[in-house]
């Protein structure tokens, strides 16, 4: 079913290449242009969690909550909440005065039908979220009420993290799926713009809504300009092509920061780079293989040659950016390529005249953020152990639909955001998760994951979660390597970009950047 999704997705995409052209665009007009590194797998952002579309979507749709520049929520939609009955119902007071691009008022009833809908469909992505309300209650039609069959504390911030957009029903609600959907290549939303045109490998193109309910938007055009290569992104961002580039190569960070166009803001995010072993494969179900392959990756090596040092080495099971909750004590193995032989050894395992003990493990990433060239350094230092590592090094879309749909792995590596609450542990690691890639189940996990969101106080959820990590430290499901900092960069034309709405704007929401 996943498969069908993904394949549905992708016809789509190719049937839109006859809905182009370019746009007219005025000579005065204000236009922002901002690099994506793929072309979107779908305009319905509630269904899959997709990186190449959430810059747009963010735009383009609202959501009940939303995450600042600091990865904190902040409202959007819905203006309060306010959560009673011991943690089990959760109130929502939405704007009266939003409304869909064609004009049709936004309601609690669309709030529901998107909610309900996913809770309908297992394959899409926040459905294990939704698995806990036991109902949603709409009073009215700017009162939203969730009933949740136990307590959680970390729900609505689970509402603003991937496919929790909220589409409208007018749209959706007919007897066809969401997947089927022309609107989910040609989207109508509720965000500071309109989707005006997409040109599949070159761009979409929004156009300012000027009926946004908070104000139209300083900017009449938003370009999301596709360019792959992070050299080529460089270079179109240094002539002036395009005017914001997320996640700078470590290699060019001093070059742009020389560059007086050029606005540079190093950006901390609880997404580490992580290597997740498909525990469903029997040449990774051995805890001591899992192991010896977490000691021989060298993390200093990597954050120096691959990240210029910009990104730290990653050792504890949840980002150490959250001070709070992070267990720094109970870790991923430090490296040493002595200890992982060591580890092989005293497991039964030999050598064979090829001087491997461990072969054909394939290693799995895509071609960006410099996975490429940390897979080729963990390939190394894993052979010097007598770990052969094959690397498999794909376009993005394909790597999704191997690895997230089709869970064809044995080893896979990728980021993830973790924030802005513990609780996303149980999402990644819990039995039967959607985004529990390893397939890792361990009942002692998922009791304390239950334990975890029924408490708002947060030194007895941080033992909760420490104790957790320190389970998740001895079964390595996965284990960090580094944690996850950019320096962004941004034309000094514009101001009002996302690194500068910390309380007061989405993180990649431009509804109020402007032209100096």
């Amino acid at each position: 079913m996943k498969k069908r999704i993904f394949t549905t997705l992708i016809i789509l995409a190719l049937i839109m290449t006859m809905i182009t052209g370019c746009s007219d665009v005025a000579e005065d007009d204000k236009v922002l242009v901002v690099r994506t590194f793929g072309d979107p797998m779908s305009f319905n952002p509630s269904i899959l969690p997709d990186d190449s579309s959430y810059s747009i979507v963010q735009n383009i749709f609202n959501r009940l909550v939303k995450l600042d520049i600091s990865k904190q929520i902040i409202p959007d939609l819905a203006e309060e909440w306010k959560i009673e009955e011991e943690g089990t119902r959760i109130t929502f007071n939405l704007r009266e005065d939003a409304k869909w691009h064609d004009g049709e008022p936004l309601t609690s009833k669309d709030v529901k039908y998107t909610f309900d809908t996913i809770k309908a469909n297992e394959n899409y992505f926040f459905y294990d979220s939704m698995t806990q309300v036991e109902s949603i209650h709409c009073p009215d039609d700017y009162t939203v009420i969730f009933n949740l069959n136990e307590p959680d504390v970390s729900f609505v911030a689970s509402l603003g993290l991937y496919a929790t957009f909220i589409v409208p029903e007018h749209i959706f609600n007919t007897d066809v799926s969401w997947e089927d959907n022309p609107a989910s290549m040609n989207p109508v939303g509720s965000g500071p713009f309109k989707f005006d045109s997409y040109t599949q490998g070159q761009s979409i193109v929004l156009k300012s809504n000027e009926l946004y309910h908070e104000g139209a938007p300083k900017l009449d055009r938003l370009i999301f300009s596709i360019i792959p290569d992070d050299a080529t992104a460089v270079q179109a961002l240094i002539s002036g092509q395009i005017d914001v580039l997320e996640a700078i190569p470590p290699a060019n960070v001093e070059e742009l920061i020389a560059n007086s166009d050029i606005r540079m803001m190093l950006n901390e995010y609880p997404s580490p780079t992580r290597i997740v072993f498909n525990l469903n494969h029997e040449l990774v179900q051995d805890v001591n293989v899992r192991r010896a392959i977490a000691t021989a990756v060298d993390k200093e090596e990597i954050s120096l040659k691959v990240y210029n040092g910009v990104r730290k080495p990653e050792y504890a099971m949840y980002p150490e950016m959250i001070e709070w909750v992070s267990n720094t004590e109970e870790t991923s193995p430090s490296y040493s390529i002595e200890k992982a032989v060591e580890i092989l050894e005293s497991a039964g395992y030999t050598k064979d005249a090829d001087g491997y003990y461990v072969r054909g493990i394939t290693l799995d990433v895509y071609d960006d953020f410099g996975y490429s060239d940390v897979a080729k350094l963990m390939e190394a230092t894993l052979r010097q152990a007598g770990i052969e590592i094959i690397v498999q090094v794909n376009e993005f879309n394909v790597w999704f639909e191997k690895v997230v749909i089709d869970r064809d792995f044995i080893l896979e590596l990728q980021g993830g955001f973790m924030g802005p609450d513990p609780s996303q542990l149980g999402l990644r690691y819990g039995s039967g998760s959607y985004g529990n890639f390893a397939a890792y189940s361990n009942p002692d996990f998922d009791e304390l994951m239950r334990e975890g969101i029924k408490t708002d106080n947060q030194e007895e959820r941080a033992a909760i979660y420490r104790e957790a990590q320190a389970l998740l430290a001895r079964d390595l499901p996965f284990f960090p390597i580094v944690g996850d900092a950019f320096y962004d960069a941004n034309s000094v034309r514009f101001t009002n970009l996302p690194i500068d709405g910390e309380g007061k704007w989405g993180w990649q929401e431009y509804t109020y950047t402007d032209m100096n």
